[in-house]
């Protein structure tokens, strides 16, 4: 009777030990985690880039992917693409987030506080520095406002500069472009904004054309906002009008929330 007991707890040892084997194999570490470093980081880069949530999920599933995220590739990458949405969010953690993008040179989160800081907050000079570096950094959207606020400001050449470069990031099409400033601004509670004097207009680039007002025939009369097509303008409008046309809009859009001028403004 005692070699029988003896026999079963034996049994039972044995089958506990691989019980615990198996366990032991299944709460190993999913086949991500077994990933060098360096591609986990590329990967969580990837998510940072296409959603923040998705990346403050990924911060909490591991220890690891914990660690992984706080590499400054991740900053340079995240996109905040409801930043508009999130703009009065009082999170200490959502906002040093936002600084370490910035301290990492990430294009679109120093256009966001570029434009937080100029319109909104009214240091003018903050927000200048921080949609320059944006726009250095080829950001379409920073280099098509930074051009504008520059042109306005009659540094016409450097401003035409930088608005070049939107239009030829953007395949020559600027119409996505305007709809996702107009967006953004919709959010901002704009308490700068930038004007164009009648009287200063002399002080704006001249109409190239030879034949007298020849681009105003040209510009279509009923109005301009982002789903109108990109080559508003047509094609015989000269550069200096189309630029100037550019600037007039979107002041208009600071004052009004609309693209659209009145004929009498071109």
């Amino acid at each position: 009777m005692t070699g029988s007991l003896k026999r079963k707890s034996q049994a039972l040892d044995s089958q506990t030990s691989e019980t615990i084997k198996m366990a032991r194999f299944s709460a190993s570490p999913p086949p991500i985690e077994s990933l060098p470093n360096d591609l986990l980081i590329e990967i969580l880069a990837k998510v940072a880039a296409s959603s923040f949530t998705d990346l403050v999920h990924a911060k909490l599933a591991t220890k690891k992917f914990l660690e992984a995220s706080s590499h400054n590739y991740i900053f340079q990458h995240a996109s905040l693409e409801n930043f508009h949405k999130l703009l009065w969010n009082n999170s200490k953690e959502f906002w040093s987030f936002v600084e370490k993008c910035n301290n990492n040179g990430n294009p679109e989160t120093l256009y966001q506080k570029g434009m937080l800081e100029f319109f909104t907050h009214c240091r003018e000079a903050s927000g200048m520095a921080y949609l320059k570096l944006s726009a250095q950094k080829g950001y379409p959207d920073a280099c098509y406002v930074y051009g504008i606020i520059l042109y306005a400001t009659s540094m016409e050449d450097e401003g035409v500069k930088f608005l070049k470069i939107c239009e030829a990031k953007l395949g020559f099409k600027l119409a996505e472009c305007r709809r996702r400033v107009k967006e953004f601004v919709y959010y901002l509670w704009v308490k700068n904004k930038i004007y164009v004097l009648e009287n200063d207009s002399s002080d704006r680039r001249g109409c190239e054309s030879v034949i007298k007002n020849c681009c105003k025939k040209n510009v279509r009369r009923n109005g301009w906002d982002w789903n109108d097509e990109d080559d508003y303008y047509g094609e015989h409008t000269c550069e200096a009008c189309k630029w100037n046309g550019e600037v007039l809009r979107f002041c208009n859009m600071l004052r009004t929330g609309s693209y659209d001028i009145m004929e009498g403004d071109l």
